[in-house]
């Protein structure tokens, strides 16, 4: 069985999630990937590495690890991520309730288990003083790299329309336009998500403390339209009935 076979060098760096999504958007296309695989490789690859590179290295962008992407022509993807920050494996972290109510929910806590929901495969190993974590999803076989905000502010509502990829890069400017819509004693919130094409545990952060913060004042948030990946994401995590969600009229 042959295998194609792709390394990537990475920096503890969060702009280097840019250069991940080549990487995985160049296998998919490889292995012509439907939009639904696809879309799984793309979130599962990159929570595991924005974890690295928040968590395993938080002193900044000085050190390495490596992704290597595999596939074979059996129509099968293996992702594996390795580095040399202190021993952790983020599956023994305890299983995510995803039934609890908005008010019960962390605000984030939501990437691994999204990866082991996406993934057919999720292995931890500590080798040689380095984390090993590899993950495998079966193709089925059968965008935008930036998320985009307009915003709309009417009286005491506001709505936010999204389009693109919302991850670890682009969530961080989605979070200011929120906080600075809810100082502005708004009570109606609506994010409008039909051209959102992507939505990462980093975007959902976002969508959890603003629709925390909005009921605690007295308001609401309510996010609309969501495309059927972000729709998908949204069941998987819980969210669907968490959340004040609507779906296309």
């Amino acid at each position: 069985m042959s295998t194609n076979a792709q390394t990537l060098t990475l920096r503890s760096d969060l702009a280097e999630l840019s250069r991940v999504k080549a990487l995985v958007d160049a296998i998919c296309d490889q292995t012509h990937a439907s939009a639904a695989d696809a879309s799984a490789l793309h979130l599962a690859v990159e929570e595991i590495v924005t974890n690295v590179i928040t968590y395993g290295y938080p002193d900044g962008p000085y050190h390495n690890f490596t992704l290597l992407l595999e596939s074979n022509d059996a129509g099968r993807i293996r992702a594996v991520v390795t580095d040399n920050a202190p021993a952790f494996n983020p599956l023994a972290r305890p299983d995510v309730n995803t039934t609890l109510p908005l008010e019960e929910r962390p605000v984030g806590g939501l990437g691994v288990h999204l990866v082991r929901q996406l993934m057919d495969v999720c292995l931890y190993e500590h080798r040689d003083g380095h984390n090993v974590f590899t993950m495998e999803r079966q193709l089925n076989r059968a965008s935008d790299s930036t998320a985009r905000f307009a915003a709309t502010k009417l009286e005491s509502s506001a709505t936010l329309a999204l389009s693109g990829r919302l991850d670890g890069l682009s969530s961080p400017e989605l979070e200011q336009q929120v906080v600075a819509l809810l100082a502005s004693d708004i009570r109606a919130l609506v994010f409008d998500l039909a051209a959102l094409d992507y939505v990462s545990s980093a975007g959902l952060r976002v969508f959890i403390l603003a629709a925390k913060k909005m009921k605690a004042a007295g308001g609401v948030a309510t996010f609309v339209s969501p495309t059927s990946a972000v729709r998908n994401i949204f069941e998987i995590t819980g969210l669907l009935t968490a959340l004040d969600v609507m779906p296309r009229a």
